[in-house]
């Protein structure tokens, strides 16, 4: 009797971690193990073990993925037992057990539509002329629309090819997702096989797997936005028609941190860019990120890549805006390492999938309603594509306009190209939405699009003339307010930060880039949470919005949220952190911990010493600054839970479909509680951006 409790005590005092709902995945046989001595103690020890060693990680030297074969492939409980026999063996430095996490590609159901007329959009001649039969169709490169009440719109990429003669040659870009259909006519000219690997399979190979859906065509849409070949009459024009175009296929299967970071990490030597249209589930409930690995990849390619200037990673903020979600929530854009991509529509409208942030740096054009047009690309079985959507278009399209300002100046760094997006953002065509404001060093920002729209001509413009910024450093703050703090429904917990942002030390900063808060917060109910700062010039940054779909207990462990809002401020002072729940639902919880991570510079970079950003002389700043604050602005997540609600109530009422006039008719009800005296017309007029949030339900 005695030895059975013994048993059961060692049995429950094991270390054990089951996966939770918002942790959503399942734990494999695959561990990956970093030894000390080499690949003859990786076999020797998988043999004693009873693992198969299925080789180094790509990338990663002295770490190898060990897969034991008479485990289970698949279970929710993970394996402590063996995890921690590898990890008390002394040649073992860390052993990991791989969870295969979802993954989502950042383009949306196709929606039903009504055509339209052809007299409702007139094709207007346009400047540059190519004989590809899409080109017509790229409204975003060179505006071919004539459509009464359009602003004049594109990128201005043709600028570019001409005016200075860069088209993408000598840069290499290559798209992380499901595989690239390399030998389409339209790309297979600039495919470059030394840019490619498969991680699902671990080949060369990144061809994409056919099926009946077509469901892997993501990649080859990607790979086209950027790198078309011109003048060829099949498909469109890439925005950088010259440049070498890669993939690697790492979607079509598990993705595991030992599959994100060998695709992260893959020839950095070699790639300039990355693009990545995918990331955790885009579902207002998820809160995930890049792990052990993944972040080493990342770390990997800005600080030894190019030859130390460092690779660009352009990632896709995401699709949930209609769930309510936050891109904060998700590691990958929210990460320092990466340049986070929004969308707008032609309209110059934040899209219905939208999501709203702090660490969005920039937006591209994308799909909006559904008569909005799309994004023009390449296609499977070499087929051509005017569908592409979501901010899964708009992330090419950024990376193809950074290969046009990498050629124009191949010594800029990842961050010199940041401050070269910051700088050169373009806020005139998206002037019409809420929620612009004016940081201290005079840069417009907006949660929906980051410092606005990416326009090619001026990046280069920029690029040619650029000055390296100073190195960077790192400061670090603890608060003052005593933790940990109490918080329930109703109230608020106010966190101070007092800093002299680690002057006369080597970590000195004077000159803000990004600011990242991390905490610890126990709560009965994490998406009633909202999270804002505000720095010692008075900007205040959204960090969290409520998400109506969060019903999760876990609240957050150790997780950092990144402001870009703050770029160019003053650094040292007093930062408030504000913790929130302005709903009276009697949920409760506290504060544990937080701290405050500065990056910036000493110096001031050569291109502040110019003064302030100039904006064009016909945006009128004081119009369009948005003096409420942020997080007083709760309309678009409480419309989307609202509409959502009644639409499911709607369907179940009708046997499981709706038209399109029931859920037109569903949404003007909602907006005509705010805006009681207009009449329909004007609603579609003054809010579309809000009618857009329907077609996600359509």
């Amino acid at each position: 009797m005695t030895d059975l409790l013994f048993g059961l005590c060692l049995v429950f005092s094991l270390p054990y971690f089951v996966l939770l709902h918002d942790e959503i995945g399942h734990f494999t046989n695959d561990w990956v193990v970093r030894i000390q001595g080499g690949s003859y103690v990786a076999e020797q020890l998988a043999a004693e073990l009873g693992y198969h060693n299925m080789g180094e990680l790509r990338g990663f030297p002295d770490t190898y993925l060990m897969r034991k074969i008479d485990h289970p492939q698949r279970s929710r409980r993970n394996s402590a037992v063996l995890t921690r026999r590898l990890s008390d063996d002394r040649r073992v430095v860390w052993a990991e057990q791989q969870i295969a996490r979802p993954r989502e590609k950042r383009g949306y159901i196709r929606i039903k539509r009504r055509e339209l007329s052809e007299s409702h959009f007139v094709k207007k001649d346009c400047k540059y002329k190519f004989n590809d039969e899409l080109w017509p169709d790229q409204w975003y490169l060179c505006d071919t629309r004539n459509m009464e009440g359009l602003p004049k719109i594109d990128f201005n990429p043709s600028a570019v090819w001409d005016g200075f003669n860069i088209t993408g040659r000598g840069i290499v870009v290559t798209i992380m997702d499901d595989g690239v259909e390399h030998n389409h006519t339209d790309l297979q000219p600039n495919y470059d096989p030394e840019a490619s690997w498969d991680s699902n399979d671990n080949d060369p190979d990144p061809f994409p797997r056919y099926d009946e859906y077509d469901s892997n065509n993501h990649g080859t849409r990607c790979a086209g936005e950027i790198a078309m070949v011109a003048n060829n009459k099949k498909c469109g024009v890439g925005v950088a028609p010259n440049a070498k175009i890669g993939g690697i296929r790492m979607l079509d299967g598990d993705v595991s941190d030992a599959t994100e970071s060998v695709s992260i990490a893959f020839r950095t030597d070699h790639i300039d860019i990355f693009s990545a249209s995918w990331g955790p589930t885009d579902d207002g409930m998820t809160v995930d990120g890049p792990k052990r690995l993944a972040i080493e990849a990342l770390e990997k390619g800005v600080f030894q890549g190019r030859g130390g200037k460092g690779v660009i990673y352009v990632w896709a903020s995401g699709n949930g805006g209609s769930k309510g979600d936050n891109c904060n929530c998700d590691g990958y854009t929210s990460s320092i390492y990466t340049l986070s991509i929004s969308s707008a529509s032609q309209h110059g409208i934040f899209p219905w999938y939208g999501e709203r942030c702090a660490s969005t740096m920039a937006s591209t054009y994308s799909s909006g309603a559904y008569t909005d047009q799309k994004i023009s690309s390449t296609d499977l079985h070499n087929q051509c594509t005017s569908d592409h959507t979501g901010t899964s278009a708009a992330a090419p399209l950024a990376a193809g306009m950074l290969a046009l300002v990498l050629e124009a100046n191949p010594n800029v760094t990842w961050r010199d190209v940041q401050h070269i997006v910051v700088h050169s953002c373009d806020v005139n065509r998206l002037e019409k939405n809420r929620g612009w404001k004016q940081n201290a060093a005079g840069f417009m920002y907006n949660c929906r699009f980051g410092f606005g729209l990416l326009n090619a001509e001026e990046m280069v413009k920029q690029a040619l003339k650029w000055k390296n910024v100073p190195p960077k450093s790192i400061c670090q703050s603890q608060p003052k307010t005593s933790l940990p703090q109490l918080l329930k429904s109703g109230e608020s917990v106010e966190i101070v930060f007092e800093t002299d942002c680690c002057k006369g030390t080597d970590s000195e900063i004077n000159y803000l880039e990004h600011v990242q808060v991390t905490v610890d917060i126990n709560y009965t109910r994490r998406g009633a949470l909202e999270l804002y700062l505000t720095s010692p010039s008075g900007s205040t940054t959204m960090l969290l919005s409520k998400r109506a779909k969060d019903n999760s207990i876990i609240g957050f462990r150790n997780w950092t949220f990144l402001t870009v809002h703050l770029w160019g401020e003053k650094c040292s002072g007093t930062y408030k952190l504000l913790v929130r729940d302005k709903e009276g639902n009697g949920y409760h919880g506290g504060v544990n911990r937080a701290s405050l991570t500065l990056h910036g510079t000493k110096d001031m970079p050569e291109h502040m010493k110019e003064g302030k950003k100039r904006y064009s002389e016909y945006l009128d700043i004081e119009k369009i600054i948005d003096n409420s604050l942020e997080y007083d602005d709760d309309e678009t997540s409480g419309d989307s839970e609202e509409i959502s609600n009644r639409i499911d109530d709607l369907r179940d009422s009708n046997g499981g479909s709706l038209d399109w006039d029931q859920l037109v008719g569903q949404k003007l009800r909602s907006i005509q509680y705010r805006y009681p005296l207009k009449s329909e017309e004007e609603l579609f007029e003054d809010d579309q951006s809000d009618v857009n949030l329907l077609t996600d339900y359509y």
